[in-house]
């Protein structure tokens, strides 16, 4: 297991140079573009919304940052076997090992963008507080909701070549119904409107999200992706163990 782990940092980092190779800033340009959009949408959409922009700039970038984590591994994930045709097609490794890669890569990748919500607490006046450490677990239970997801959604995408456009159409749309640019409590009954209550993305953002800006979040998101965490794994381990012999045949 320590191995496999081992290969995909190693396949994982080996992915950013080459994307940034002769690049003078490297990944940090993805830091720069996702600040100037923060900065963009935050000044255009408070005075939309006649949000008091020292509130809504820290929800934006927060919520931003965190969804696109999430939705940029979930995409990336429908493609982890069907990137590494060649390596599977050469050798024989657990396919934990090609989702392993997309996690670390992502990570990363999200490390280098958090490094915008402390500069926006700052010039903005966010407190920070001590609660703001309960994100930490709920970022612990976003990882393993992934896990389990990326696993599902690789294989899914090897024997169904259709999925990965389909997907993205769907996380397009997702975008847009989750609160991510616009707050829960500007929609009719707020958390418990259908829309946001059923919406899995909406509890895995806000278990991390609602810490971060000094609020806890609710009972009902930290059961729903706790539930969805232990349901989820139990399921993909069941699934693996019927078809993961048949992944280097439908490469």
């Amino acid at each position: 297991m320590r191995k496999t782990w081992r290969i995909a940092q190693m396949l994982a980092v080996q992915d950013l140079k080459l994307s940034y190779r002769r690049s003078t800033l490297g990944p940090f340009w993805l830091t720069i573009s996702s600040a100037v959009q923060i900065a963009t949408i935050g000044i255009v959409f408070s005075t939309i919304f006649k949000s008091d922009i020292s509130v809504y700039v820290p929800y934006l970038a927060t919520s931003l940052l965190i969804f696109t984590f999430i939705t940029g591994f979930l995409n990336e994930s429908n493609m982890s076997f069907i990137q590494a045709e060649g390596i599977i097609r050469q050798m024989h490794f657990d396919p934990s090992m090609y989702i392993g890669r997309t996690v670390i890569r992502n990570i990363l990748g999200f490390a280098h963008n958090l490094v915008i919500l402390p500069v926006v607490f700052l010039v903005l006046g966010t407190p920070w507080t001590i609660g703001m450490l309960m994100a930490i677990p709920g970022f612990f239970l976003v990882l393993v909701n992934l896990w389990w997801l990326g696993h599902l959604f690789a294989l899914i995408s090897l024997r169904f070549r259709d999925f990965p456009p389909i997907f993205g159409s769907i996380i397009t749309v997702a975008f847009y119904s989750t609160p991510v640019m616009w707050f829960s409590d500007q929609v009719p009954d707020g958390e418990s409107n259908p829309l946001i209550s059923a919406n899995p993305l909406f509890h895995l953002l806000s278990i991390v999200r609602s810490p971060l800006l000094g609020e806890m979040a609710s009972e009902a998101s930290w059961v729903f992706s706790a539930t969805m965490a232990a349901i989820g794994t139990a399921a993909v381990f069941v699934v693996y163990r019927r078809y993961q012999h048949k992944i280097a045949f439908w490469i």
